[in-house]
C-alpha cells in the first residue's frame, strides 16, 4: 500500500487554507444558483447542502487549473459550482435507488420527505447545473460536461442492470465505477487542466488522472461498505450487499475460495451484519486484494502528472490520490 506521512485531516486543513478564497466564491455561486422565493424549495436545498462534505470534485478542478496556471478565474469556479451540483444530484438519486437511509450524518431526501421528491431535486439540480455551466459561454465546456454526465448516468444503468442479472464480472466491475464515479472526477480535472490553458496532452493526462483517482476512490468507498462504521462514515453500512450489488472486495473474495467454499460464502455475506464480516478471512483475503487494485491506480495517476510543473497544487494532487485509499470516510 502507498504510504505518506500526511494524514487526512492534515490534508483537509492544507486544502482549506490553500483554496480558502476559490472555494469561498464556488460555495457563494451555489448559494446563488439556488437562491428561490419558494419556502419548501429553499429547505430542501439547504438540507441537502450538508451532503457537500470534502468537495472533492471541485478541489480537483481548482488544483489542477491552478497547477495548469497559476490563479483560478470566475468561470472556473463556475463550473466548480456547476460540478458540485451534479454530483449533488446523482447523490440524492443514488439515495432513492438504494433505499440509503442517511448521508452525511443527515436523513436522505427521500427519507425525510419522499421519492418524488429526491426525484424533482435531482432533476432541479441537474437543470441548475446545465445553466449555470451554459452561463460562462464555454460551449465546449458544456459539451464535455454533458458526455461525462450521459456516461455517469449509463454507469448507474449499468449498474441496476448487473444487479438484477446477478453479474459478478471485474471486467462488468470496473466499467461501471469508471463511469459512474470516474467520469466526474475525470471531468473535474479536464476541465480545470482546459481552463489553465493546457496542452492537448496536459489535458489528456489530467483527465486519466481523474478517471484513475475517481476508481480508486470507488473501490475505497466499496471496502468501507463492509467495514466502515455509520458512526465515521455518515452513511448506512452493507448498503451494496443489502441492495445485491457486487463490489470488487466481494468479487475479489470469491474468486479466492475454493468454489465447494463459495455456498458458504455467499451465506457469510447474506446473513451477517457489515460489522462481523471483517472477522472472516475470507473478506478480508477480498478487501486486501481490492486495496491493492486500488494503490495500482493510484500510483498510475499520480504518474499522469509528471507532465505538468512541480508546484504545491500538483503536490496537494499526488497527497489527494495517496490518501484516497486509506481513508476512512
Amino acid at each position: 500500500m502507498i504510504v505518506t506521512s500526511l494524514s487526512a485531516e492534515d490534508l483537509k486543513i492544507r486544502i482549506r487554507h490553500h483554496l480558502t478564497a476559490d472555494l469561498h466564491v464556488v460555495n457563494q455561486i451555489l448559494a446563488e444558483q439556488l437562491r428561490t422565493s419558494s419556502a419548501f424549495v429553499s429547505d430542501i436545498t439547504e438540507h441537502v447542502s450538508r451532503y457537500r462534505g470534502k468537495q472533492l470534485r471541485p478541489t480537483l478542478l481548482l488544483l489542477t487549473q491552478r497547477m495548469t496556471e497559476q490563479g483560478t478565474t470566475r468561470e472556473s469556479r463556475m463550473l466548480a459550482a456547476a460540478v458540485e451540483m451534479i454530483h449533488t444530484a446523482t447523490l440524492v438519486h443514488d439515495d432513492v435507488i438504494d433505499e440509503a437511509e442517511t448521508r452525511r450524518h443527515v436523513a436522505t431526501v427521500h427519507r425525510r420527505w419522499n421519492t418524488e421528491t429526491s426525484v424533482l431535486l435531482g432533476d432541479y439540480l441537474f437543470s441548475r447545473a446545465f445553466q449555470l455551466a451554459a452561463s460562462t459561454g464555454d460551449a465546449k465546456a458544456c459539451q464535455l460536461i454533458g458526455l461525462a454526465t450521459n456516461r455517469t448516468c449509463e454507469g448507474e444503468l449499468n449498474q441496476m442492470a448487473a444487479r438484477l442479472g446477478q453479474l459478478t464480472s471485474e471486467v462488468d466491475y470496473f466499467r461501471i465505477v469508471r463511469d459512474k464515479t470516474g467520469q466526474l472526477f475525470g471531468l473535474s480535472c479536464l476541465l480545470g487542466s482546459r481552463a489553465g490553458g493546457g496542452t492537448d496532452r496536459q489535458q489528456r493526462a489530467a483527465r486519466r488522472f481523474g478517471l484513475r483517482l475517481g476508481m480508486a476512490f470507488q473501490i475505497a468507498d466499496d471496502v468501507l461498505d463492509l467495514n466502515g462504521p455509520r458512526a465515521v462514515t455518515g452513511k448506512d453500512a452493507g448498503n451494496d450487499l443489502q441492495n445485491n450489488r457486487q463490489t470488487l472486495p466481494v468479487i475479489r473474495a470469491m474468486r479466492l475460495v475454493p468454489e465447494s467454499e463459495r455456498p458458504r460464502l455467499r451465506r457469510i455475506l447474506a446473513e451477517e451484519s457489515p460489522g462481523h464480516l471483517i472477522n472472516h478471512r475470507e473478506i478480508q483475503s477480498g478487501i486486501r486484494s481490492a486495496l491493492e487494485t486500488a494503490d495500482v491506480l493510484t500510483s498510475r495517476a499520480i504518474a499522469d502528472l509528471t507532465c505538468f510543473p512541480a508546484c504545491p497544487d500538483r503536490r496537494l494532487l499526488e497527497s489527494i490520490a495517496t490518501l484516497a485509499v486509506s481513508r476512512d470516510a
